[in-house]
């Protein structure tokens, strides 16, 4: 028989822990592995997979045989369908436990531990707590996308989005839609306003964080670490609208930003004043070339490297980067597989101090983390 076939088979299984991609994980009494989209560690199901010899197997979630005492009912009468939340039908502590092991998986993987693994960081808001959503419109309906699909799953309030969100949603509910699909951004700014974007790409004017709550955790975090770490001269990279700089920026000589969005680098510009330290701006691509595009004066000279890309990483513009006098590299990370990759670079010269988890994303399986590097001594 070859690989795989089209018999379906099934099995009666206990889901043991959580996949990189957040599905339950279950083995069989030959080793075999099977990825259940929807199975929650401790789960006994049954399954439903294609006959095949690879040890490696997807599999259907056919039945709750046991349900798992994390197994909880979802907020949202949608949630079977749509795509936008994964673990809604976990229990809290049971999400950043399971995001918690999928980082150590991946650092453990990628060969580099840290120091330290300090506690994660939990939410105290689970719900409401989102400040922007990127919403489908079309045929009369407004909603997120059907997990893996480009059918729209009308709602008209969603649990994880902040209240303001919700009242702006019901208000372009009210409006009706065209027959053609069409995108909507709604954000909620800072004064309290919230401001629509239409079939713009995401984060249109910048990127900001979607949890107030933890990002103002996050914010903390790293400027203690600046501040521990005798910070002075910051070249600091993907800084948006300046949301970690403010956050840090009373406590060092000099900070050089970095970012590929004008826009966000003119919101940055406002927030700091004649009493804030030496400030520059620089809007362009972030590559393996920025080196290049740094003044002469401060390529040796800042000791401090924090970075906050996006979830494609930055791995081809670390290592040019790296210099005598960098003393401590802080990376603000949203996906563990791209940041394991980008840090390989930093082996030779850097201990790997401590990671810790900010859990900015409830009822998602996305991790975000901070991580710190200090200068090996000679």
């Amino acid at each position: 028989m070859g690989a795989e076939s089209s018999l379906k088979m099934e099995a009666d299984l206990k889901v043991d822990f959580v996949g990189l991609m957040g599905q339950g994980v279950a083995r069989d009494a030959h080793g075999n592995q099977y990825f259940i989209p929807g199975a929650v560690p401790g789960d006994f199901v049954r399954v439903g997979f294609l006959e095949t010899e690879k040890r490696y197997r997807d599999a259907e979630l056919l039945k709750v045989l046991t349900p798992s005492v994390d197994r909880e009912a979802p907020a949202c009468d949608k949630f079977d369908e749509c795509g936008g939340c994964d673990w809604m039908h976990w229990s809290y502590p049971a999400q950043v436990k399971a995001k918690q092991q999928i980082l150590d998986h991946v650092l453990e993987r990628g060969g580099w531990l840290p120091e330290k693994t300090l506690e994660a960081v939990k939410a105290e808001t689970t719900l409401g707590y989102r400040n922007r959503v990127q919403l489908h419109l079309g045929f009369g309906q407004v909603g997120f996308y059907k997990r893996k699909s480009h059918h729209i799953v009308d709602i008209e309030q969603c649990p994880i989005a902040h209240p303001k969100i919700n009242e702006a949603l019901a208000l372009l509910r009210k409006e009706g839609t065209a027959e053609e699909k069409s995108k909507v951004e709604l954000a909620l700014l800072e004064n309290g306003e919230v401001v629509r974007s239409d079939n713009q790409p995401n984060a249109v004017s910048g990127f900001t964080q979607v949890h107030d709550e933890q990002n103002e955790a996050l914010r903390k975090l790293v400027s203690s670490e600046m501040v521990s770490r005798g910070a002075e001269s910051v070249l600091e990279l993907f800084s948006g609208n300046g949301n970690l700089t403010r956050g840090y920026a009373s406590s060092v000589k000099e900070i050089f930003c970095v970012d590929s969005s004008e826009p966000a680098l003119a919101q940055a510009r406002t927030h700091f004043t004649s009493d804030s330290p030496r400030m520059a701006f620089l809007h362009r691509h972030i590559d393996s070339k920025l080196v290049k595009g740094l003044p002469r004066d401060f390529k040796q000279r800042y000791d401090t490297l924090l970075l906050d890309p996006p979830r494609s990483g930055a791995e081809a513009c670390i290592q040019p980067l790296i210099h005598a006098g960098l003393k401590t590299v802080v990376y603000v990370s949203c996906s563990p597989v791209a940041f394991t990759k980008d840090i390989q670079c930093l082996k030779e010269n850097f201990r790997f101090d401590q990671v810790q988890i900010i859990d900015m994303f409830p009822h998602t399986r996305h991790v975000e983390f901070c991580a710190v590097f200090s200068r090996l001594l000679s």
